[in-house]
Parts: C-alpha cells; structure tokens; sequence
C-alpha cells in the first residue's frame, strides 16, 4: 500500500529544528524581559513572561540532540503542546500590554516601544514552533504506531481472511 509520509529523519531534523527555534527566541525574551524587569518599573506579566522563557531555556537543552537520536520516544511532544499554550498565554499577555493606546505609557512605563514589540514577536515565534513541534510529534507518533501495526508480510494472504478449502474443493 503506497502512502505519503514524512520520512522519519525528516520529521526528526524537523522536530530539532523546531525545539532550536524555540530556544532561540526563549533566549531573547529572557534578554528583553529581564532589561525591562531590572530597569523599569513592571508587573505581573512581564513576571510571567521571564519565568516561561526561563523553564524553556534550561528544559530545551537537549531538545536539539535528542530528535536527531534513533530511538527518541517523542519525550518532547507533550511538553511542547503544554508550552505552546503557555507561550500562547505569554503572546496574550504582551498584546495586551504593548498594542493598546500609546506602547510608552504601558507596562514597562517608559520601556521602548521597539523592544516591547521585538519581545511580543519573539513570544509568537516561541509560541508558533512549539506548536507546530507539537503537531509534527504528534503525526510522527501516529505514523509510528499506524506502522507498527501493519503486517510484516503484507504479500502473504492473511489466514483468517482466507476462504476455507473444504474437502470437496480439496479433490478437484
């Protein structure tokens, strides 16, 4: 049976791909949100914006290495689905403080504008390859397991399918 799939180093380098882009941009919240926290006055957001990007730099280390492995397990695919819905919280969270009435005059007072804008970009680059991580080791695991369930010998009639030679058909 002929299907198109994704072959699985593809997927793979894909799937670090992902995981390093991710990291990335985590570097750079961390940069911004954490100029802005040490020299303007902040809030909660920006909080929360540095605690993800944080748990992101330190837990996506290995997550370039890892994908690229044979016998990775997808360990990277239930946490990007639940980092991209924090990253998606963290996006949210940046719109509301930087895109509403006059960006100086929002949290962080004073802070440039283009600063706060390049973090809420990088928030949706973070949100958008973790997500799209998600999506590709979701499909991937599907594929594996669609795979593993095949039959080693797909020429060979299968047994219980086959009709069932009766002595009368066995004689002619």
């Amino acid at each position: 049976m002929a299907r198109t799939r994704l072959s699985n180093r593809n997927w793979r380098y894909s799937v670090a791909a992902c995981n390093a882009l991710t990291w990335i941009s985590s570097a750079i919240v961390v940069g911004i949100t954490s100029h802005f926290i040490n020299d303007y006055p902040h809030d909660q957001h920006l909080i929360y914006e540095l605690v993800i990007s944080a748990i992101v730099l330190g837990l996506w280390l290995p997550s370039f290495i890892l994908p690229i492995v044979t016998r990775y397990k997808f360990y990277y695919g239930p946490l990007n689905f639940v980092f991209s819905y924090l990253w998606l919280t963290a996006f949210i969270f940046a719109a509301q403080d930087y895109n509403e009435s006059q960006c100086q005059l929002n949290a962080p007072f004073g802070g440039s504008c283009s600063l706060k804008l390049t973090n809420e970009a990088f928030i949706f680059i973070a949100f958008f390859f973790s997500l799209v991580a998600s999506l590709i080791d979701a499909y991937a695991y599907h594929t594996a397991r669609v795979i593993a369930a095949e039959p080693v010998h797909p020429e060979k009639p299968d047994h219980d399918n086959a009709p069932a030679v009766t002595p009368a058909h066995a004689a002619i």
